[in-house]
């Protein structure tokens, strides 16, 4: 059994030269004999601890890749071993310095001896140092050459976006050719036909050189067959008074014999001068017709400037009495042969006992056509959706019965 002078560990194997724990020369131990002559140098007589090792110990604190090659297994620090059987390790820190070692027994006197061998030089064993296995390179293979640069497609895209453009342009003029010379014309016939027989939208036309020339009036010696079952209406002043009686005037027409006429018209106080009426009964409206007067040049053309003026203060009264009212066309007109001037007007009337009824209007500015005269013509109809021959506010004085009335109106008196 050997055992290590510096950390005082004992190892079992007697073929093992060095300390695992501080790399320390084993020494095996030695039988004293008191009576054997011992032999000593100076090297014997210097503590264990202080004799010379055969190389440098390692730093137990320093990084082991430091002071060891990479193959070279370092101890573990496990505790001394005490006896031929394993004890538990020792947890001392390997940095604890070694217990000083037994005083040496006084020796016995020393007879003369023959003096000493050398002392034994020291052995010093090298660890050969790991040499790193050649790293063997594999033959490089020869290159491949680079296949030659592919010629890059030029993009399609401004080609198709070039198409699409030309695409549009064509599809467009198509378009325009089809509107123009398809739809437009037959939208202006069906425009044409649904305006046929309606009086021009609201504007206020110039005088022309057909209108500076009055048209003649008819006169009651015209021939005029009236139709059966129409009655006549002459006006006359012999009841009136006020405005009525200021601006009264002569004439006359027919108009059917079941109509009614208004006995509150034609009198003292009244504000027409006659108004006829076609009644459901008892008392529900379906034409109605009513003539007033208007402050007149006597012509056409000297009353022209003053028409549209006189449209819109007649037009407002109406919207105070009508449910809905509303204007829908004003211009020019003719009654018989006479030039005249017009607007028609349309509205609602909701909840009679008869239902929900349309209300279509038409009022017709007639001057006498005589230069001079102070007072001219106001035609009032009225018109609703009871009369079943009606429609619409272009059927006024065209359908029903109101018609006969408007042909056979004249001025003067039949003398």
């Amino acid at each position: 059994m050997k055992s290590c002078p510096k950390c005082n560990r004992t190892f079992p194997d007697e073929g093992q030269k060095f300390c695992t724990f501080d790399g320390g020369l084993l020494i095996a131990p030695q039988n004293f004999d008191p009576n054997a002559t011992i032999r000593a140098t100076s090297m014997d007589l210097n503590a264990a601890a202080e004799r010379p090792t055969s190389r440098d110990l390692p730093d137990p604190n320093a990084t082991i890749i430091e002071n060891y090659p990479a193959t070279v297994a370092l101890p573990r620090n496990t505790g001394p071993t005490t006896g031929p059987t394993e004890t538990s390790p020792n947890t001392s820190d390997i940095a604890k310095p070694p217990a000083a070692p037994p005083p040496t027994p006084p020796s016995p006197p020393v007879t003369a001896a023959p003096p000493p061998p050398p002392p034994p030089t020291p052995t010093t064993v090298e660890v050969p140092a790991m040499q790193p296995e050649p790293v063997v390179q594999a033959p490089s293979a020869p290159s491949t050459p680079l296949p030659p640069p592919v010629a890059q497609k030029k993009s399609k895209v401004p080609l198709i976006i070039a198409g699409v453009l030309v695409f549009l342009l064509l599809s467009g003029g198509a378009l325009a050719a089809v509107f123009f010379f398809v739809v437009k014309p037959k939208l202006d016939e069906m425009a044409a036909e649904q305006n046929r027989g309606r009086p021009a939208e609201i504007s206020t036309p110039t005088p022309t050189s057909s209108v500076e020339t009055p048209s003649p009036a008819p006169t009651v010696e015209d021939t005029f067959v009236p139709p059966s079952g129409t009655v006549q209406f002459e006006n006359s002043n012999a009841t009136l008074d006020g405005k009525l009686a200021e601006h009264y005037f002569d004439f006359s027409f027919y108009y059917p014999e079941s109509w009614t006429r208004d006995r509150k018209s034609g009198v003292a106080g009244a504000t027409n001068f006659v108004k006829v009426d076609r009644m459901l009964p008892p008392d529900f409206t379906q034409e109605n017709f009513a003539v007033g007067w208007y402050t007149s040049t006597g012509t056409f053309v000297g009353d022209m400037p003053s028409y549209p003026q006189r449209v819109m203060e007649f037009s407002n009264s109406l919207a105070k009495i009508i449910p809905e009212y509303r204007k829908v066309s004003e211009g020019p007109t003719k009654v018989n042969s006479m030039d005249a001037y017009e607007f028609r007007w349309e509205g609602l009337s909701k909840g009679t006992e008869r239902g929900d009824l349309n209300l279509w209007g038409r009022v017709i500015f007639l001057p006498t056509g005589n230069e001079g005269d102070t007072a001219g013509a106001t035609l009032s109809m009225l018109c609703t959706s009871l009369a079943g021959e009606l429609s619409s506010v272009e059927d006024v004085g065209e359908r029903g019965e109101s018609p006969v009335i408007l042909e056979s109106f004249r001025f003067g008196k039949k003398k």
